[in-house]
């Protein structure tokens, strides 16, 4: 019996510790506005898979509003400069292509889609904390 305590304490000490991990990682992130909170919320509700839900809930501030502030700005931004453009990505699965300065400006990474060829570009997208929208997105094609 005294191994199966063990075990478990073991893995409670093995999940406390990635869950201070986690922390430490988004704690040095900004946090939202409660409007913008909001908004993450309403987006990540309306995913119909569960394992989605899931899996946003996880992502850090940036990426959360890049999903759900930026991008519903930045391929109608995009087209602007782009014919043709028509799917836009921000940032990827490296948290280094995404940086939360404030609650009112995320920069970053992206790839855009034009016909069959993909194009890389830097962005910067300002927010409002108070409505938790995107007022301006921006960007340089490379």
């Amino acid at each position: 019996m005294p191994q199966v305590h063990g075990s478990r304490c073991t893995r409670l000490a093995a999940a406390a510790a990635l869950a201070t991990a986690a922390a430490a990682a988004f704690a040095a992130e900004p946090a939202l506005s409660p409007a913008q909170q909001a908004a993450v919320d309403r987006r990540i509700a309306a995913l119909r898979d569960p394992q989605e839900r899931e899996l946003a809930r996880g992502w850090s501030n940036a990426k959360k509003v890049a999903e759900a502030i930026c991008r519903p700005l930045a391929l109608p931004a995009l087209r602007k400069q782009v014919k043709g453009a028509d799917r836009v990505f921000l940032g990827s699965d490296d948290p280094a292509t995404l940086t939360l300065e404030s609650d009112r400006l995320l920069r970053g990474r992206g790839q855009l889609r034009a016909g069959d060829a993909w194009r890389q570009f830097a962005f910067r997208c300002r927010l409002d904390p108070g409505t938790g929208r995107a007022t301006a997105f921006a960007a340089t094609l490379d």
